[in-house]
């Protein structure tokens, strides 16, 4: 098992600073550039919405860093246009999303371990085109360049359960938007999707914070807990107090390498790998392992990966991310429970 887990180390090491050492130079962050007067965004233009808790430097090149500012939340409107980033910076979310081209169902995605603020535009950019919907990206910091891996994978679990404070104020902002009818978020479905170490930030905000207020109304669509990086047991306590969303979903998948590692290091199973104790009743358990082997990140089609969703596991994200009631083929899910000749999780 020592032997396993240096290996995993490694791997983990290698992988993430051949990725940071390209999405981290100075020509990669050449392609995004602060701006102070916005051009108005064409339908042809890509654009994406930051909610970041990082320090920010509007004169540098590298204008967030890899800390947390506990001081707030800052809001930007990415617009990409010729192959080149615009980054404003705007007082409020609103703000930010008035600015978007078109109105779309909306995910606010918060990502895992190992992401500085380029990674996570790239990663937004592509669940904004794959899924053809807007996009408002948690950004918190969850690695540090200069950090080994051991030290790195602390630190992320530190910041994200630093930023569950924020999120909640996110989560607030979002339901008094909902309450009171504001324009962009009419007509619109709102989803929240924790991939990996990102469901820290839910497990401690339903923790620590007045979960209570949010619990108000149900303002979100589907609550998506995937390829959770948080211990299993235990879950179904903060899990069955979500009650600002009409649907949750946890997906899992026992052969989860990243999973297995992190379950090592912590001597913790999981819930992204396995279920451990009792299962939250207001919860939609699927199962992954049959479709992905031993992916992680399995919820988009990477550029640089081999790995392709197959189309049902496309269509399933899809009514995911729009807002819509998901399911998969029987064979695909764990329940194995027949409805009409097609597996559901209730």
């Amino acid at each position: 098992m020592k032997r396993f887990l240096v290996l995993l180390c490694i791997t983990f090491s290698l992988s993430a600073q051949a990725q940071l050492s390209f999405y981290n130079s100075d020509a990669y962050w050449a392609n995004f550039c602060f701006q102070s007067d916005c051009v108005k965004p064409d339908l042809s233009d890509t654009c994406l919405v930051f909610v970041s808790n990082r320090h920010f430097y509007k004169d540098s090149l590298r204008f967030v860093d890899e800390y947390v500012d506990t001081a707030g939340l800052k809001y930007f409107f990415l617009q990409k246009r010729a192959g080149k980033w615009n980054v404003y910076q705007t007082p409020t979310l609103a703000d930010a999303m008035h600015m978007l081209p078109e109105k779309r169902d909306i995910v606010v995605y918060a990502e895992g371990m190992g992401k500085i603020f380029t990674t996570n535009v790239e990663r937004g950019l592509l669940m904004r085109s794959q899924y053809n919907v807007n996009v408002v990206m948690f950004d918190y910091a969850s690695i540090n360049t200069t950090y080994r891996p051991a030290r790195n994978f602390k630190f992320a679990r530190n910041n994200a359960k630093l930023s569950a404070p924020h999120y909640f104020k996110l989560l607030r902002i979002i339901q008094q938007a909902r309450r009171e009818q504001e324009d962009w978020m009419q007509q619109v479905k709102v989803s929240t999707f924790y991939h990996s170490m990102g469901n820290i930030i839910l497990m401690e905000m339903m923790k620590g914070e007045d979960y209570k207020q949010l619990n108000e109304e149900p303002f979100i669509e589907n609550v998506v807990i995937n390829a959770a990086c948080v211990p299993s047991k235990g879950h179904k306590e903060w899990v069955e107090n979500i009650g600002f969303a009409n649907k949750i979903y946890i997906h899992y998948n026992r052969a989860d390498w990243q999973l297995k590692g992190a379950h090592l290091l912590t001597m913790t199973p999981q819930l992204g790998e396995k279920q451990k104790g009792m299962l939250a009743e207001n919860a939609n358990y699927i199962n992954f392992r049959d479709q992905v082997g031993s992916q992680h990140s399995y919820f988009l089609n990477f550029p640089q990966n081999e790995y392709r969703m197959t189309s049902e596991m496309r269509a399933y994200f899809s009514q995911l991310f729009t807002g819509n009631v998901a399911v998969l083929e029987e064979e695909k899910t764990l329940a194995k429970k027949q409805v009409n000749s097609v597996g559901a999780v209730n």
